[in-house]
């Protein structure tokens, strides 16, 4: 025994045989069993702390338990150290980009191809221009009865101008026919027989001016019976107007305040010294269309023609034509500004007729009547059946021109030019509908 442990020894027991003498033997136990634990402990430990040998058999019950690894304890240093860097994180590969698809190559458009353009044919379009004519009717006792003349009319494709009244008094006071005009329920069941059998019904009135407001009543009540249209016979002469600048304006207003989208057309003497006695201003301000008398065998006489030579227009050598009456007329009316629609000589023959019809409707005037039913002859009806209609509309499209559009319809292009009173031929409008003169 190594002399340290000896000593621990010696004085553990001495401690353990003071105790037993000292105290009885019921706490003596507990104490002596106490030193017992206290003196092995003693022994164990000293014997450690001595560092004595381990037996191999120590060695190997040692080794046979398993023991937690020790975590050594940090040291301590005055400046701390800072953490560890950690590794950095690799970056992912990132992964091949594919190379781009081209776009496919669109094929080429191809050019349109433009459409042909149709070659029209005679009557190919809706007629234009309105009624080709019209024929005026004075009274049923003298140019026969309304059945009649209304199949004549249908049969010929031409429209009535009936006269309804003159001044503030109804054609019954001139016309003792049963058929005549007694107010406005004859005149609505007259529209309703004509149009009923295909002809077009206008109607037509002397104005006084004596009563302009009756009057523009009665002219208002024609229109809503059932007429088309209503012309008024203007003239300076015996029997015709005998009123005033203001006594026209006043008819006016009242006519346009009872009926404001009538067609109103003013029939008036064309020759330039008649027009002075007449307030035709007043009247073209209210008016849609004038109406000129082209009655180029009435005023084929001396003291006519020395009237149109006083006033600028000389007449032609030998007789009358119906070019000279409608190019002075032309001229004379031009500052009102409203389109004309010329009233031809019924009593003259189909070939005057035809150049009547020819040159109004080369100047811009196609719509034409006839003065009147109970005189016109045969050929003239036959003439005017012909014509009918005085034109067909065409459309303009892309590209055209009046020069191309003439050559498609076989027509002159000025005649397109004038029928449709083109300020400059050269100017037309996509969409711009023409009336092309046929005949």
């Amino acid at each position: 025994m190594r002399p340290r442990f000896a000593h621990a020894y010696r004085v553990a027991r001495r401690a353990l045989a003071e105790a037993l003498r000292r105290r009885p033997v019921r706490v003596a136990l507990p104490s002596a069993l106490f030193g017992v634990l206290l003196l092995a402990t003693v022994v164990y430990g000293v014997g450690n702390l001595g560092g004595g040998t381990t037996s191999q058999a120590d060695v190997v019950q040692i080794a046979s338990e398993p023991t937690a690894a020790r975590t050594p304890r940090p040291t301590l240093s005055a400046t701390p150290s800072p953490p560890p860097t950690p590794p950095p994180t690799p970056e992912p590969t990132p992964e091949p980009t594919p190379p781009p698809t081209p776009d496919p190559t669109p094929p080429p458009t191809p050019e349109p191809t433009p459409e042909p353009t149709p070659e029209p044919t005679p009557l190919s379009g809706p007629p234009c221009g309105g009624p080709p004519y019209l024929t005026w009717v004075w009274r049923f006792s003298t140019d026969g009865s309304p059945q009649q003349i209304t199949a004549k009319m249908a049969a010929n494709g031409s429209g009535v101008i009936m006269k309804t009244h003159d001044g503030t008094d109804w054609m019954s006071k001139w016309d003792p026919s049963p058929d005549a005009v007694t107010g406005p329920d004859r005149v609505a069941a007259l529209a309703q027989l004509f149009e009923g059998s295909g002809v077009p019904f206008h109607a037509y009135a002397v104005v006084k001016g004596a009563d302009p407001i009756k009057e523009a009543q009665m002219a208002a009540d024609v229109i809503a019976a059932g007429a088309r249209s209503l012309f008024i016979d203007l003239e300076p002469w015996t029997g015709y107007w005998q009123g005033t600048p203001e006594g026209a304006l006043a008819f006016g207003a009242e006519l346009r305040r009872l009926q404001p989208d009538a067609t109103i057309i003013t029939a008036i003497d064309p020759r330039p010294w008649a027009l002075p006695g007449i307030p035709l201003k007043e009247f073209a301000s209210f008016s849609n269309a004038l109406a000129p008398l082209i009655y180029w065998q009435t005023f084929d006489s001396p003291g006519t023609r020395d009237g149109y030579a006083k006033s600028g227009y000389p007449p032609p050598e030998g007789e009358m034509t119906p070019e000279f009456v409608l190019d002075v007329s032309a001229s004379v009316l031009s500052r009102y500004g409203l389109p004309l629609r010329p009233v031809g000589q019924g009593t003259s023959d189909a070939a005057q007729w035809g150049r009547f019809l020819d040159h109004a409707t080369a100047n811009g005037m196609p719509e034409v009547s006839a003065w009147r039913y109970g005189v016109m002859p045969g050929d003239v009806w036959s003439l005017l059946s012909e014509r009918t209609p005085s034109g067909q509309e065409y459309t303009v499209v892309s590209g055209d021109t009046l020069g191309r559009i003439g050559r498609m319809w076989g027509v002159d292009p000025m005649r397109i030019a004038a029928a449709n009173r083109l300020a400059d031929p050269n100017v037309l409008y996509v969409g711009q509908v023409l009336c092309i003169p046929l005949g």
